[in-house]
């Protein structure tokens, strides 16, 4: 999830950060902290059209909030209302499959919410014939009612995949005891879990569930220049771990040749963070990388059909 929603406790931060990208001088301003450049050489890009080069590529976004059957869409201004629009843009954009939650379930107050948000996405997915595959997203406010449902769409539905998970929109803490019992569930199932964090909130989880399969959007988040850099290093320092394209940051030349570099080309996911963002940047920025063609392929596919594979054995 982006900038769309407001957190409570840090909305001033998201608001400004929104706002700050709409009115900024023509020279933007730099890091608190750049990082020097790296002692060696990236590979220099081809000329590309990334539309055109969407075409010929597989592309597999990790990261698809798709309309709930009610209309409601994660749009700053409804465009992509129903979900054959939505499935529509992604066709434009190049995006061939994708993993979808539902807003129904992101915003539900009570388990029957979150329930029948996961039936829209499971209905969908199996209408798609492939192209999507349906994620879980449950309140571990209501542990009990979580935890049977996750296990009901791993078993029954075939889903391997939890969240995205934002705290935020409830809210919760990952601090709290259902959190815990919430990943226990996820690494007894063999599921990712998805989860959006701020910096403190990531290092966290990772720290406290070094056994989980663990998925963070987002090179920045609220503190973008301050931290971005920071949770790299940490997705580069826990193999369990992996970093999806979405949101924010990934429009930053160089964040993404640094996170390759870091964390090596195996665990960054092409994620778009749609409908609230559009596919087509994200693309456009890993065609014009200074990346390797190979490295390329499995940023926008390859590294997620992986890590399903890992998760659905």
């Amino acid at each position: 999830m982006s900038l769309f929603h407001f957190r409570p406790r840090r909305s001033v931060q998201r608001r400004k950060f929104i706002f700050l990208g709409m009115f900024a001088p023509a020279v933007a301003p730099r890091p608190a902290n750049p990082r020097p450049p790296e002692p060696h050489a990236h590979p220099v890009p081809p000329p590309a059209n990334p539309l055109q080069a969407s075409r010929t590529r597989r592309i597999f976004d990790a990261h698809l909030h798709c309309p709930s059957d009610d209309g409601t869409v994660w749009q700053w201004h409804p465009v992509t209302r129903t979900f054959d629009e939505f499935a529509a843009y992604l066709d434009r954009t190049g995006v061939q499959r994708g993993i979808i939650n539902s807003v129904r379930s992101q915003l539900a107050k009570d388990a029957a919410g979150f329930i029948a948000g996961n039936r829209e996405v499971a209905r969908r997915a199996e209408k798609s014939k492939g192209r999507f595959l349906p994620a879980c997203v449950v309140n571990p406010l209501l542990i009990d009612e979580a935890l049977r449902e996750m296990e009901d769409c791993r078993r029954k539905y075939g889903m391997v995949w939890v969240g995205e998970l934002c705290n935020y929109t409830v809210p919760y803490q990952y601090t709290i005891k259902e959190f815990e019992l919430l990943v226990e569930q996820a690494v007894k199932l063999n599921m990712a879990l998805d989860v959006h964090t701020e910096l403190d909130e990531m290092q966290y989880v990772i720290e406290k569930f070094p056994r989980a399969t663990l998925v963070f959007p987002h090179f920045g988040d609220s503190n973008e220049y301050r931290n971005i850099f920071k949770r790299i290093d940490l997705i580069a320092a826990h193999p369990n771990t992996y970093l999806d394209t979405s949101g924010y940051g990934h429009d930053r030349v160089g964040v993404l040749e640094y996170a390759v570099d870091k964390i090596g080309p195996g665990r960054i996911l092409f994620g778009s963070d749609f409908s609230i963002n559009d596919p087509a940047t994200v693309i456009a920025r890993v065609e014009h990388a200074f990346l390797t063609e190979d490295q390329r392929e499995r940023i926008l596919a390859g590294n997620l059909e992986a890590l399903l594979k890992k998760v659905a054995a």
